[in-house]
Parts: structure tokens; sequence; C-alpha cells
């Protein structure tokens, strides 16, 4: 909090302190968070239950392309049964460790355009179903050069909650972060790992005291269920709010439910189901055009607090100070302001007594409309979207066919920068358009719209696949026709197809998925990632690879993802 309070807020912070005397005494309860990466089924239905506050849905490292009812109806059946389900979307670390986009740029606006077309694509498809928010995975656990990493996904939150209204969203860094992290986000998950990792391991000391359903722990290689008692027990212990333990391991732990799930959801449960006192109406303490600073009398208990807008839930609180600041909402506009206060097992209150308050009006003066919006590399799926910067802006809102796809803040936009937009059909015109806004709330009048037609598909899927080796590695090339959000090189070395993973009639011991590189373990799809960047260009479609393996071998290369499925010959690599 800022020093310089108001007296009013000053007595309502001094009151918070003295209502929750009780709070640590409560038995903790634990809401079980669960990356449920299968396919909706039998699985699927066993987690959507009471205990369970967050399913995590990943049909294909993402929302994929086409609408799947599967998805859609347990989205529905889990939002219908109290569960928040949310949709994958990888942020690649804003490609600060080489992590590439689809379109292979390591830069993190390519990251941030990117990763809001896919919060995009999942409203647009599973919206109206009940979805209930993003999870943010590979996320920086460091605030970067001048906050570069945390301001970027600061503003990736912001235009996620600004852009749907009500979105509940998770980062997953997997690690402690820096305190810059703290207001970004309604969970942080903070430990991605082991049992026996778990059980040395200790959260950031600023996280201490904080709300503890702001945090997220998943504990996998848990191969009993005492070990799982334990685990959980470390986690409250820990101030987990959320957690999920489970006997799976890597590479993929979290494709099954543990053996004792019935025995986890029972433990994870507190026995304390006694709802927290009505928090007191909020007051605004500060109105702007676009904020709210509200303050309300505190419930004795409360470890948080949740700030439903219009029946929305918008914002909580860090901690047990009943105030909080919201903001992106729509200037000289009357909102509902009802707070509930949630005790350390879980428990909600009822809802305070809504509260009108009206955002002040915007400043006369909107932004000046953008000019010069064109497109260069348009391709099958993908074109880069440029135009001149305005003063006076805040964000600039991309829109699509009349719908919003990007809202991107000016601070992180260089003025000579282009912005790609990817995922699109190919042989198909869109309309595009540029909207600013400015930090008041005006919206300018729209840039001159501009059609963009991608272009026909030429040639094979997957053409011009080469490879050589040297006595320092191998070089892998390959052209992709079609806009593929995978793109694969499967690569057999010891030349024995019993062997590694089977795949089109090689034995793959090694993976090159875009710019990730993996070594195969286990049997079935088990792969351990290897500590290096294969990608060295993908220019025009045209991905070239490198990685140290010598001597003759065997290779597929494999597109999969918004098209159809595809594999090339097995081609001899010498």
């Amino acid at each position: 909090m800022h020093a310089r309070r108001t007296a009013a807020v000053a007595v309502l912070l001094l009151a918070s302190l003295s209502g929750t005397a009780h709070a640590d005494d409560a038995p903790a309860g634990v809401s079980l968070a669960v990356p449920a990466y299968f396919a909706p089924g039998e699985l699927w239905e066993q987690v959507a239950q009471p205990g369970v506050g967050i399913i995590v849905a990943n049909p294909f490292s993402g929302p994929g392309k086409d609408f799947d009812p599967g998805y859609a109806q347990a989205i529905a059946d889990a939002r219908a049964a109290g569960v928040t389900v949310l949709g994958y979307v990888a942020t690649g670390y804003l490609g600060s460790t080489g992590r590439a986009t689809r379109l292979g740029e390591t830069t993190p606006l390519a990251w941030l355009a990117q990763a809001q077309q896919d919060v995009a694509r999942w409203y647009e498809l599973y919206g109206e179903h009940g979805l209930g928010g993003v999870f943010l995975d590979e996320v920086q656990n460091v605030c970067g050069p001048g906050n570069a990493y945390s301001d970027t996904y600061r503003a990736l939150d912001e235009s996620i909650k600004s852009l749907h209204r009500g979105a509940f969203t998770v980062i997953n860094p997997g690690i402690g972060t820096d305190q810059c992290y703290a207001d970004i986000a309604d969970v942080s998950l903070t430990f991605e790992g082991t049992y026996e990792t778990y059980q040395g391991w200790q959260p950031p000391a600023w996280q201490r005291g904080l709300d503890p359903r702001r945090f997220w722990h998943l504990v996998h290689a848990t191969a009993t269920q005492d070990q799982m008692t334990e685990a959980l027990r470390l986690g409250r212990e820990r101030a987990a709010g959320h957690m999920y333990v489970t006997p799976d391991v890597l590479a993929n732990p979290w494709d099954t439910l543990p053996d004792y799930w019935q025995a986890e959801l029972d433990a994870a449960r507190s026995p304390d189901t006694t709802a927290p006192a009505r928090p007191g109406p909020a007051r605004a303490v500060k109105r702007g055009p676009t904020t709210l600073t509200l303050a309300w009398r505190p419930s004795p208990g409360a470890v948080g607090y949740d700030v439903h807008v219009n029946g929305l839930r918008v914002a909580g609180t860090a901690g047990r100070v009943p105030a909080v600041t919201l903001k992106n909402l729509d200037p000289g506009t009357k909102h509902a302001i009802t707070i509930k206060a949630r005790d350390a097992a879980g428990n909600a209150s009822p809802a305070s007594t809504a509260v009108p308050v009206r955002t002040r009006r915007a400043d006369p003066e909107p932004p000046t409309t953008p000019d010069g919006l064109s497109a260069d590399q348009v391709k099958v799926a993908s074109a880069r979207l440029t135009w001149a910067h305005t003063r006076d802006t805040a964000w600039y809102d991309v829109l699509m066919d009349g719908r919003r796809l990007l809202r991107l803040p000016a601070a992180l936009l260089p003025a000579d920068s282009s912005v790609p937009v990817s995922g699109l059909t190919p042989a198909t015109s869109y309309t595009f358009t540029v909207v600013a806004r400015d930090a008041s709330g005006n919206e300018s009048a729209p840039a001159r719209p501009l059609t963009v037609t991608t272009t026909e598909p030429s040639g094979d899927p997957i053409s011009e696949q080469t490879g050589s080796v040297t006595d320092t590695g191998a070089t892998y090339q390959a052209r992709y026709n079609l806009p593929f959000d995978f793109h694969h090189v499967y690569i057999d070395h010891d030349n024995d197809a019993a062997t590694g993973f089977a795949v089109a009639g090689i034995g793959a011991d090694y993976l090159i998925e875009n710019s990730w590189y993996y070594r195969h373990t286990g049997t079935g799809w088990n792969w351990t990632p290897v500590d290096l960047n294969p990608l060295v260009s993908s220019a025009d479609d045209l991905f070239v690879w490198r990685v140290p393996l010598t001597g003759a071998h065997r290779v597929v290369f494999h597109g999969s993802g918004s098209s159809p499925e595809t594999y090339g010959p097995v081609i001899t690599v010498s």
C-alpha cells in the first residue's frame, strides 16, 4: 500500500487487523486443481465434482483450431458442478529461453500476440459452454531487464480480463517467482516437481501471510497414499490453497488420475464448513475513468476476499487487507459491487450488500485514428500487420472480422514493429482494423479496414526434406506448406525400429518439436527435454534444425495441429 492513505482506508485497514485473530486457528482446506491432460470421458467425470476447484483443459497443447463437442460438453458439465475450467495457453517464457512461436519467432511481442490469439480462440470455441478463464504455461519467474518480463505478463493478464470479463487466470512458472509477479493473475503455480523435491522446498519469503488461494503446488512421483497425505500436509504448512498430487511421472504426469484419487479428495477437505461472516459493503475510496479503489469492513477470520462487479468475479485481494483497486472498467458507467470473504478452510461468505459505484467520465479527447494499416509476409495461414502509432495511446486493439483479437500495450510495442497474426485459414479473406485506446478508456475511430487474403497451399504439405551429418552434428531441413502448429522431426539414431518410440516405420530415439528437443525414455510417448534449442531458422516456412548427433541415421518429418496430420517419407541422413 502507498504510504499516503486516506483516513477512511487507514481505519478500515486497522479494523482488518483486529478482525482476523482466529483465522490461523481454522482448519485449512485445499482446493484440488487438476491439469486434466486427457480426453473428455470417464476421467473428466471423476474430476468434475465438489472438492475440485480448477480443471485445466488441454486438447492439443492449446485450444486447437476446430470445435470439439466432447470438450464443450465436459466444460459445461464441470461448470454445472461448480468447477472452473481453464484453457491451456503456452507463453514460451516470452522467448527468453529460445522457445519459438508457431511462426518461428522468439520476441516477447510475438509470444504476447500468439498467446492472445490462443485465448481468443478458446473463448470463440468454448466461451458459451462455460469456459472460466485461461492457464498460462511456460511463464518466466524473474522480473527481467527493466521488469520487461513481468510487465509483459501483467499486460497479457490485463488484456485477457478486459476483453473477457470475469476470466480467471493462472500463471505457471512452476517455481517461486520474484515479487514483481505478486499482482499478476489470480493464482500463481509456484511449485511443479517431484515429491522428493517438495519435501525440502520452501516458497519465497514474500508470499508469507498472503491468501493461500493465490498459490498452487503440483507434486508428481508421489508413489503412495501416505506420501500423498504428507504432501497435502506440507502444502497446507506452506500456504498453498490449490494442490494436486499424483503418482504419475515425467514426461507427462498429468495424463492419468491417481489410484488414490478418492482418498486425495477426502484428505483435501477441511472439517470446517462454517462460512465467514458477510463483509461490509464496499465504498469507493478513489475513482478514475477505468479504475476504482475500494475498501470495506472486514470479516473476522477471512484470509482473502473476492470482488464481484455486476455479478462477475473480477478480482481477489492478495491477503486479508479489505481493499482492492479494480482496473479496465468502462468509463462513466455505474457498476454494482459486492464482496465475498473466504476463510482458511476455503469457505465463502454470503455476498455483501450490492453498492452501485460509478467510474468517472473519460477525458474529452480520444486518441487520433491509427493510420497506414498494412500487411506484409502474407502466407498460407499468417500475416504481419503494421500501422502508424498515435499519441496519447495506452492500448491498441486489433479487430479481425469485427471481433477484438488483440489488445496490445502501446508501451511494449516499438514504433517500427509489426504484429504477427497466425492460425488463419488458407485461401481465405479477413478484414482487419485497429483502434487506439487511451488511459481513460476513450477509443479512437477505427483505422481504415484492410482486407488480407491468405495464399493457396502449393505443392506437397511437407517438401524439400533433406538432412546431412558432419563430425559435429546433424542438420535437417523441410518446408511446411500448410499451417501446422507443430513441426516435428522424429529421429531414429540407432536405426533400430524396435527401440524408441514407434512411428511411421521407425523407432524414434529423439524428437524435435518446433524449437524443443527431446530424448525418448521409457516406453510409449515418454520424452525427456534436452537443454538445447535446435531451431536454426524458419524463414518462408523453411525450417532448419541442427542437433549434436553423428553417424548415418533415419528421420521422418511430421506436421500436425491446425492442418491435417501429415508424415513425410523416411529419409536417411548421412
